[in-house]
């Protein structure tokens, strides 16, 4: 693959698909590897993987389980949602501003605060290594440590805009006084925002629809590794 996800095609779930077929190529060349072992390392049970990989798979690499197996294989969060080719060649590095193969530009710093609140500094520069098929997708740094250890500082988020958000989700929050939050989504039986903090020491707040400005997705966690100044060609 040579291409960004925008350009092959290919949807996030299937790159997941792409990438742990390659991780189990890479593993079964070992001494007596086993799929079982593979399995084991991701932290699933060999049924599991099979459901994912294979002939007869039948499930999706959601959100939740890729953020499991990265986990469990010692991975950046947000690895397996990106092309890792080592032949790819950058082509073109933008149209209109935006990244086409596989980057995403960063947009500025967030200030964690001790609530999960974020004051946002916009201070472009630089870019990370990710493939994400929203066009208006960016990243920000992330400064302070009231959401570690999920969160941690200088560790980047990237923020998917039109992606659709589903409960239990973790969102960037922007309400119409001016707040901006990272929470993770839920909604009450009058359709209210629930928002629960990452950080279990802060209580959940409940908010109006009409106090919301933007609820944005948060698309993954990325450690400063995937950081550029400038798009690198073997990322």
């Amino acid at each position: 693959m040579d291409k960004s996800c925008e350009n092959s095609g290919m949807e996030n779930k299937e790159i997941r698909k792409l990438n742990l077929s390659q991780l189990l190529e890479e593993h079964m060349k070992q001494p007596e590897a086993t799929k079982a072992s593979f399995a084991e390392m991701c932290g699933l049970n060999p049924a599991q993987l099979s459901q994912v990989l294979g002939n007869d798979a039948f499930r999706k690499i959601g959100d939740r389980l890729a953020r499991r197996i990265e986990t469990g294989l010692e991975l950046p969060t947000g690895w397996l949602d990106s092309l890792h080719s080592k032949s790819a060649e950058v082509d073109e590095l933008e149209i209109a501003g935006r990244p086409v193969n596989g980057f995403v530009k960063v947009a500025g710093e967030a200030w964690l605060g001790t609530d999960g609140s974020v004051d946002m500094i916009e201070q472009p520069g630089g870019w990370l290594c990710i493939c994400s098929q929203d066009k208006e997708a960016f990243g920000l740094r992330v400064k302070g440590d009231s959401m570690w250890p999920r969160i941690q500082s200088g560790e980047f988020v990237v923020i998917e805009p039109n992606t659709p958000v589903q409960v239990g989700d973790e969102v960037f929050v922007r309400t119409k006084d001016g707040r901006n939050m990272i929470k993770i989504y839920n909604k009450t039986r009058d359709g209210s925002y629930l928002l629960t903090s990452i950080n279990n020491e802060h209580r959940p707040i409940t908010l109006d629809a009409s106090e919301i400005e933007q609820v944005q997705y948060v698309a993954a966690i990325l450690k400063h590794t995937r950081f550029f100044e400038h798009p690198d060609p073997s990322c």
